[in-house]
């Protein structure tokens, strides 16, 4: 590959990425790093299929949220395209979860920042269509970035979530467990939402409580089919320190009926908070000041405003003599 797209330069080839093969470059105009992603050239070889692929992605390019990856370009350069993101560094959710549970409160936080760029994408006309641990970055800062947001429609991923609805039986081993956050209107070919994306967030959250996925069969169709039909338990019967207000709400964000699920994820981000204000002040983390003293407290200001009066009662008698 040439060391130089347009006034990017290559520096290094980071691997297989969704949209195809991923390099970090340099932006030379404005000195940042990028991550560069190759469409495959099949992708964009039919001239009606790279119209699209490119209105997508210049549409996909008007997000800006601090916990989405960020399109900053769109390049042609002979027969390839190429898209220049936001240089995303840090493990994604999958690892950071590393097959058990993630504490409550990091969980809730996590959730909440997800529901935050899920609400932005939405505003804006997007539905992610793809949300699961895979696509979800943690930064070394410890906040999230959501990829593809706007283009899940044309990554593995998502051509694997419309082959599950066609036929599950024919995902291959690296398809298969992108099955598993499927919403059910998905698995069943339907029209889709932004309720959608809160479905799969309610599995994201429900794994990042229990370590376990709500969903998961021993072979893709199982899988499928329990979406469809299974109602998930409540994460507290797997990890009892979930609170029951948290239950209450998974539950909900799992719905089968998208008409039963939350319609807003930015109401679902400040209910997210609301609970993990509620844990920090039951831990002990958050001491909310009084708003009226205790009554040793209001006891011991009384004497001392006493005290104060006979001073100053004192001091006006010595000046009027």
């Amino acid at each position: 590959m040439d060391q130089t797209v347009a006034h990017y330069n290559i520096l290094e080839r980071l691997g297989g990425g969704a949209l195809g093969d991923v390099y970090r470059a340099r932006d030379t105009r404005v000195g940042r790093t990028i991550a560069l992603m190759l469409a495959p050239p099949n992708l964009v070889a039919d001239s009606d299929r790279r119209q699209q692929f490119l209105r997508d992605a210049n549409a996909a390019r008007t997000l800006n949220h601090p916990n989405i990856a960020m399109l900053f370009d769109v390049v042609e350069q002979g027969d390839r395209c190429y898209l220049a993101y936001e240089f995303a560094a840090g493990p994604s959710l999958r690892q950071e979860m590393s097959g058990r549970a993630v504490p409550i409160r990091r969980a809730i936080e996590l959730a909440a920042q997800i529901a935050d760029a899920l609400a932005e994408g939405h505003a804006q006309g997007f539905v992610h269509g793809d949300l699961r641990p895979e696509t979800v970055v943690v930064t070394p800062k410890g906040s999230t970035k959501i990829l593809n947001f706007g283009m899940a429609v044309w990554t593995a991923g998502g051509l694997a979530r419309a082959k599950a609805a066609a036929s599950p039986k024919t995902l291959d081993a690296d398809e298969a467990p992108v099955a598993c956050y499927l919403s059910p209107e998905q698995a069943l070919g339907e029209s889709i939402d932004a309720r959608t994306d809160v479905f799969s967030l309610g599995i994201v959250i429900f794994e990042m409580l229990t370590g376990v996925n709500p969903f998961r069969g021993g072979t893709p169709d199982a899988t499928v089919l329990k979406i469809i039909q299974a109602r998930p338990v409540p994460p507290s019967s797997i990890n009892r320190e979930v609170p029951r207000e948290l239950d209450a709400l998974v539950v909900k964000m799992l719905a089968k009926e998208l008409d039963k699920r939350p319609s807003s994820a930015a109401a679902l981000a400040a209910e997210f908070r609301s609970l993990g204000a509620a844990l920090d002040v039951r831990s002990g983390d958050v001491v909310p000041a009084p708003l009226i003293p205790p009554e040793d407290e209001r006891r011991g200001v009384s004497v001392w405003v006493l005290v104060a009066l006979a001073v100053a009662g004192a001091t006006a008698w010595w000046f009027l003599r």
